[in-house]
Order: C-alpha cells, then structure tokens, then sequence
C-alpha cells in the first residue's frame, strides 16, 4: 500500500489502537494488587484472574502493534509536510521509546501470571512492585513524541496540518512532564492526540491537502505543459 492510501486510514488505525490499549490496561488489567501486597497476595490474585491477565497482554499487543503502523506512518507525514528531518526522526525515536515501555510492562505482567502459577512469592512480589513502577518508559516516550511533533508542526507555518494540533501536542507534552499528573497524560491526553491526529491526517489525505509544505513553490501544470511545448533557449525546435 502506498503512503498517499495509508494516509486515509490513520484515523480509524489510530482509534483502533487507542481501543485496544484502553481495554488492555482497563477492564482487563484493573483490580491487580498495589505495589505494597505481599506476595501470597500477588499470587492468589493472578491465579483467579488468568484469563482476564492474558487478555490483558494480548490487547495491549494488539493496540501496540496498531501503534507501530501509525506512528512510522507519522514520521513519513511529518517528513513530507515539514520539509525536514530532524524532528520527524526524534518522533520516531521517541516511538520506539513508548513502544519499548508497553512491551515492558508486558512483560511484568507474564512475569506474574508464571510466578503466581510457580507459587514464587518472593518473585511475584517484587514483580508486581516493578509493574506498578514501570512507568517512566512510558511517560518519556509520550512526551518527546508529542512535544517533537508539536514542534515539527509549530515551526513550518506553510505546513498543511493545523497549528491547534500542534499547541496540544506540546500541551500533552508539558502534562505528561507534571509529576503526578503523567498519568491524566496517558489515560486522556495521549488517547485523544492519537485519534485527533489520525483522522486530521485521514480527512486531509481524501481533501487532497496533505501536501509538502512547499507545495506552494512548486510550477503549476500549465507551466509544467508550457515547458514541454516550448523549447528551452539554445534547444533546437523539433517538427
């Protein structure tokens, strides 16, 4: 599929994985112990729920996987309507950060699920003590991705996605650097700039502007055909 055709499906592919991480980390992933439970408590608790902590995992790998089409997509948008490479290349980066922070909490939780079935407590606890402290992956990775896309937008004035965008990209960035309010960031704020950008992108692509930003200094057709007419000066004329 080309980039020009995938551009109309990243909203939907965006919301989808706004979805399944929502259920992941939600329905599925609610109700597990605090970071202070023992572990006799820890393992009780995964035995009884292993069916909903599996489905924990594979939706957020559904949703994370999601994530990978949409967010290589974005630098490959951000690259074709800024004009550059440098912050497209930062978002990226900060991508595989955010990714790399699901996989790990992840793979906390398969390290319950197995210590809980093992009945090894002292394991479980200290796993279960590390998933709910595992997220400054997480948080970095939102922050320098949203705040270098912002700012890819907010620099190239002539670029073809809206500066609001732009403003509450750098707006989730500044939250999910608030302490204690990184978590609003990603519950909320991550979610909605997810779906916003996906479908500027997509109702951009079918408009047919979501073209580089200097679209504006490229020949217009008729001069493009009054080129091909004409011969240049000093290029004999053909019958």
């Amino acid at each position: 599929m080309k980039d020009s055709s995938f551009s109309r499906w990243m909203g939907p592919v965006g919301l989808l994985a706004v979805v399944a991480i929502f259920v992941g980390f939600g329905p599925l992933g609610g109700g597990s112990p605090d970071e202070n439970a023992s572990g006799v408590t820890v393992a009780n608790w995964y035995n009884s729920h292993v069916g909903q902590s599996w489905g924990s995992i594979y939706a957020v790998s559904i949703g994370a996987a999601l994530l990978v089409v949409f967010l290589v997509h974005l630098r490959t948008v951000l690259r074709q309507t800024s004009g550059e490479s440098l912050l497209p290349n930062v978002a990226f980066f900060a991508s595989v950060l955010l990714l790399a922070g699901l996989m790990v909490s992840g793979v906390d939780q398969v390290v319950l699920i197995l210590a809980a079935h093992n009945h090894q407590f002292a394991i479980a606890h200290s796993a279960n003590f590390i998933s709910n402290n595992d997220e400054f992956g997480l948080v970095f990775g939102m922050a320098l991705l949203t705040l270098s896309t912002g700012l890819c937008i907010l620099v190239h004035r002539r670029a073809p996605l809206p500066r609001t965008l732009g403003w509450y990209s750098v707006l989730v960035a500044i939250v999910s650097c608030a302490g204690p309010l990184s978590g609003l960031a990603f519950l909320f704020g991550l979610p909605i700039w997810v779906i916003a950008t996906g479908f500027v992108i997509t109702v951009k692509a079918r408009r047919g502007t979501l073209g580089p930003s200097s679209a504006a200094g490229a020949p217009s057709r008729a001069a493009v055909e009054n080129s091909s007419t004409f011969p240049s000066v000093g290029e004999p004329a053909t019958t």
